[in-house]
């Protein structure tokens, strides 16, 4: 199990030609292992997944490799016969001045949500931002803005919000309204998300003019 005391967030190396990682000691911890105990190669890695989960995370990681775009996967790990909730974000690099086609390395981080998943319930996640309808309203759109762009259930995105809460010892709230000021200022928008969502509005509105719908 992880040692006591270590972060719940720590960086990895995937060098693409060898099929070697590179884990910082918390990343080593977060799958429960003492930094150097074991060699941190693919099988392992996949190993550790949930089996549910293998193929989604398989596949991030080949269209990572492919194109070196940006990407980001939450899903489960086994630990010790444990689950535990991750968040794995990273992007290509290239060697000899290329800036595109198939990746040279993947770097990135892991986030362990598993602690704030466990202490937070439905009900104490409410309690926690029950100061005001504002505020829920607040921490709901901000949910919102996780869910879509990593692709967490409602849980963990709260989780997340919690999570960087109290690593930066600031209030959810806080959090929440940085996150929807970002938003809001288009920052955080990009246009294959925008594309993607006018086609999913458009196909919905479609089949509902074909049922014979009228709007509300």
């Amino acid at each position: 199990m992880p040692t006591d005391g270590a972060r719940q967030t720590g960086r990895f190396v995937f060098h693409v030609v060898d099929g070697t990682w590179e884990w910082d000691e918390d990343v080593f911890a977060i799958h429960g292992y003492r930094p150097g105990e074991v060699e941190p190669t693919t099988e392992l890695v996949m190993r550790h997944k949930h089996e549910q989960d293998r193929q989604l995370v398989e596949r991030t990681l080949e269209e990572a490799i492919g194109d070196g775009a940006p990407f980001n996967v939450y899903y489960r790990i086994v630990v010790a016969g444990e689950i535990r909730n991750v968040v794995l974000c990273g992007e290509g690099q290239y060697d000899g001045g290329r800036t595109s086609g198939k990746a040279d390395r993947l770097v990135g981080y892991y986030v362990d949500l598993t602690p704030e998943l466990e202490a937070e319930t439905a009900a104490a996640a409410d309690a926690a931002v029950a100061a005001s309808a504002a505020s829920r309203d607040t921490i709901e759109q901000a949910k919102g803005i996780l869910m879509l762009g990593y692709g967490l259930d409602a849980e963990a995105a709260f989780a997340m919000l919690k999570w960087w809460s109290r690593n930066r010892n600031v209030k959810v709230r806080e959090v929440a309204e940085r996150l929807i000021q970002v938003a809001r200022e288009g920052h955080v928008s990009h246009p294959g998300l925008r594309r993607l969502l006018d086609a999913l509005l458009d196909d919905l509105t479609a089949s509902r003019a074909a049922r014979g719908n009228q709007p509300d």
